[in-house]
């Protein structure tokens, strides 16, 4: 007989196409649709894998999870769940699951997954790490939250959760505005350690003169202007969290006496005779690559390694494009619910702008735009002129790798056209810089407005500038608006 699995799925269908995936495989499946006989089936025999619903009657895959511990020989827990939250997935993972899946899956994928818990359990059977009275405990409700149902996310989501139980040092990387201090301040919330103070430090707001005494304190007359001694962060976070931002600014001379503090959990304050010692759990972010620091000579190599125990990685907006539309509507959502700006939705021509668009600021440029566009919008509805502010200054930015395609393909359109132009004679000025400037700008505005099927509110977006600058370039050029309405319905 091979290996034991359980599913507990209160979706009759969902169940059954599983257990014959699963069954295919030649495994030993059984299955429920309801906690509490889940969690009894657990009690009395043997399981190498459980696959959980996150909701079920009865008793939830959480708690599920939580009670599973208990158990003298627990099988591998897989969380499957069509509420694809932050917090559940964290929840899930600090639990002790071994995996969390959101639905609809492949399910290819699930029989791998399945396959790949069967072997470790066989091979290693590990006792998952349980944070007591704490699994399924929810968020503080004024808490700050990530969002995002993007594959990229969920990760982060899971990394989290698998991170919070730990002691040990955690490495936030990330572009500037991708939340590094939110997860920070997420992972302290689902530690231990919650209880306790989270201190953050932007040690490349601080100069560095002040920052060995902003961290480690002094002792009064330690310096010039000490009048009063200070504990200093390290002291103020002690049995919390210290939050480190953008490590990779802090002073090589700084980061040997962290390196000490790291390593002996103790240190002298400024001035000071007698050590002091701080129980601290240290979260780091950068949006530098530490890794080419260290071989550059900027950072020191044995800090990296102290401090990369674990590590989380953000991706940037613009590798999660699908996230943006919900996240949009969820941060415009917040704000107007706080009644920090009127209640706006955004247009379909605003949403496909907001997907086209780099966001070099990340979210907190999302952030900063949608609250600007519907602070000053007029009426309901968001529209691109509104995200595009003012002045127009909101343009598409292009990648680096685009920009060298770009400038690739008009250097070979533009050679053959510079080689053979008629060089001027007696003194004459060639036109050819107002054939090249002129005849690109004509062709460009007419592909856009072809694409944009006449539409220029969309055309000025796509472009970086204002309908009225668009509309004086297609009366220069004799260009008809009007006419390409006509291109509706066909390709360009």
């Amino acid at each position: 007989m091979g290996s034991r699995i359980l599913i507990a799925e209160d979706d009759l269908s969902l169940r059954t196409v599983m257990d014959k995936a699963l069954s295919s495989q030649g495994l030993d499946v059984h299955q429920t649709g309801d906690g509490s006989s889940a969690m009894q089936m657990l009690q009395e025999d043997r399981f190498d894998v459980a696959i959980v619903d996150l909701k079920m009657p009865s008793l939830t895959g959480l708690e599920v999870l939580s009670k599973v511990s208990d158990l003298e020989d627990p099988p591998h827990v897989i969380i499957i769940t069509a509420q694809n939250t932050m917090s559940n997935a964290i929840q899930a993972m600090k639990g002790g699951a071994y995996e969390y899946l959101c639905k609809p899956f492949d399910i290819d994928l699930f029989e791998e997954l399945v396959m790949r818990a069967v072997h470790d359990r066989q091979q290693l059977e590990p006792t998952p790490t349980v944070l007591e009275d704490r699994v399924g405990a929810p968020s503080s409700p004024d808490s700050r939250t990530l969002y995002g149902h993007s594959k990229a996310m969920q990760s982060v989501f899971k990394c989290i959760g698998r991170a919070a139980g730990s002691p040990h040092s955690v490495l936030v990387s990330g572009e500037s505005g991708t939340g590094k201090e939110l997860v920070a301040r997420i992972l302290h919330q689902e530690s231990n350690r919650s209880d306790g103070p989270f201190v953050a430090v932007n040690t490349a707001a601080i100069p560095a003169d002040l920052l060995e005494a902003d961290l480690f304190g002094h002792v009064k007359g330690a310096f010039t202007g000490a009048h009063t001694s200070t504990q200093g962060k390290f002291l103020a976070a002690h049995g919390g969290t210290l939050f480190l931002d953008e490590v990779g600014e802090m002073p090589l001379a700084l980061q040997a006496k962290l390196l000490r503090v790291l390593e002996q959990k103790s240190f002298y304050p400024l001035g000071a005779d007698k050590e002091v010692k701080a129980d601290v759990r240290i979260v780091t972010a950068t949006h530098r690559d530490l890794a080419e620091d260290v071989r550059s000579g900027h950072f020191r190599r044995d800090l990296f390694f102290r401090l990369n125990v674990l590590t989380i990685q953000l991706p940037a907006l613009r590798d999660r494009v699908d996230d943006i539309p919900p996240l949009a509507k969820w941060l415009l959502d917040k704000h107007s619910a706080s009644g920090s700006i009127p209640e706006r939705a955004l247009s379909e021509e605003a949403i496909e702008w907001l997907c086209h668009y780099t966001w070099p600021g990340n979210v907190r440029e999302l952030e900063n735009v949608l609250v600007r566009a519907a602070t000053y919008a007029h009426g309901p509805s968001i529209r691109v002129e509104d995200l595009l502010g003012p002045t127009g200054r909101l343009t598409m930015r292009r990648t680096g790798a685009q920009e060298e395609s770009f400038e690739a393909t008009l250097v070979k359109r533009l050679r053959p056209v510079v080689r053979t132009f008629p060089e001027p004679e007696n003194g004459e000025k060639s036109d050819l810089f107002d054939l090249v400037v002129d005849t690109s700008e004509r062709v460009l505005l007419d592909l856009v407005m072809k694409r944009m099927e006449g539409n220029q509110l969309r055309a000025s977006a796509l472009l970086g500038i204002n309908r009225n600058t668009l509309r004086r370039k297609l009366s220069a050029h004799s260009l008809d608006a009007d006419s390409y309405r006509a291109h509706r319905g066909r390709k360009s």
